[in-house]
Order: structure tokens, then sequence, then C-alpha cells
């Protein structure tokens, strides 16, 4: 293997990949599995829940898990993220954490509320979720300048916008908020953003 690939479902995780290493000019190729695939015992003897993305490095070593991920490219390839050491390259950290660990969370309760409770707590489970994404939503507006990261876009704008589109209420979302309302806009205007945007299968591409 010469070159990255991607494990991938179309319009879901696997974006955040595609826009770093398309930011970055880094070649990689893509391939979007059916459900049976995921589920057979061989995805799942190196990534024990079966979660996309995954990463398959050019030497061959795979990695599993966004964080991970990320944390590879902007390791890899420059201009994704802070200097490493400095203050700003914590607070990116902290903020890439607090997108993977609360606002994808989050979203996950809203469109999988199955997972964590009977039919019945399908609301309040959804209510709660969004209350606390209001939270963070709030928070971002206190912050950008015009990033996350103040003067430097980093893998973490492409993180958030990527959650963003998730969003059962966009317009909720973005009302009150017009400092992440530009950063939303500057990113899915990005030509990186906008090749992988258009390349992804037809069936699960959203604005």
């Amino acid at each position: 293997m010469s070159r990255y690939h991607i494990v991938g479902r179309a319009g879901a995780g696997s974006l955040i990949a595609e826009f770093l290493l398309t930011e970055a000019d880094v070649e990689y190729d893509i391939s979007f599995p059916d459900p049976a695939e995921v589920r057979a015992p061989g995805f799942h003897a190196a990534n024990p829940l079966g979660r996309i993305p995954v990463l398959i490095c050019p030497d061959g070593h795979m990695i599993f898990e966004t964080l991970a991920i990320v944390a590879h490219i902007t390791g890899h390839f420059e201009g994704l993220a802070p200097a490493a050491g400095t203050p700003m390259f914590d607070r990116y950290n902290q903020y890439m954490a607090l997108l993977a660990t609360s606002v994808y969370p989050a979203y996950h309760r809203q469109h999988h509320s199955r997972y964590y409770g009977d039919e019945a707590a399908y609301d309040s489970i959804r209510s709660f979720a969004r209350k606390e994404q209001a939270v963070i939503f709030d928070h971002f507006e206190t912050v950008l300048d015009p990033y996350l990261c103040g003067k430097i876009c980093t893998a973490a704008d492409f993180y958030l916008y990527m959650l963003s589109r998730w969003d059962v209420d966009k317009a909720g979302m973005r009302a009150d908020r017009p400092k992440l309302n530009a950063l939303l806009d500057e990113i899915r205007a990005r030509p990186a953003v906008a090749s992988v945007l258009a390349a992804q299968p037809k069936r699960r591409t959203t604005a």
C-alpha cells in the first residue's frame, strides 16, 4: 500500500478524515462497506466495536476511533493543529475532547435513542441531549475568534462543522449565534470540504 485508505460511511464520521487529508493535499482511497461487511468477524478482530471510520496507513497499520485518526493526521501533516507544547495546543485538545465526548454523543442520543432507553424515554433522552448541546454551542459563540483556536483554523473547526451537519434543528442551532454561523459557512465553503462533500454517494449528502 502506498497511500492512505479510509474505511468510511457516506456523510458520516469518516468525513473528518476526508476533510483533513484533502485539506493537507494528501492523496487517499476510500471505501464504503455495506453493513454486512462491517459486522464480519474479520472487521471486528482489530476493531472490537466495528466502528467507522477506520484509517489504514500506507505501511498497512490500522487506526480506529476518530480522535486517534485525527491525532495521526495532524501529527503527520502541518497546518491542522497549533504547535505542540503551546497554550493554544492545550486549547485545541480541550475542544477536540469536548466535541468527541459531549457533542458527538449528544447527536448519537438524538439519532439512535433506542440504545439509551425504552421508546417511552426517547423524547426525554433527545431533549436532554439538545439542552446539553445548547450549553456547548453557547460557549462556542463566546470563544470563537473567528475559530475555536483564535486566528488559527484547525482540525477542531472541521470536526465541529462535520458534527453540525447532523443537527436535527439546524435553524435552531444557528439562531442568535452569528460567530458560529460564520464559522460553519466558512468551513463549508473551503475547497477541501466542498470537494469531499461533492464526492459523497448521493444517498447521504446533506447541507
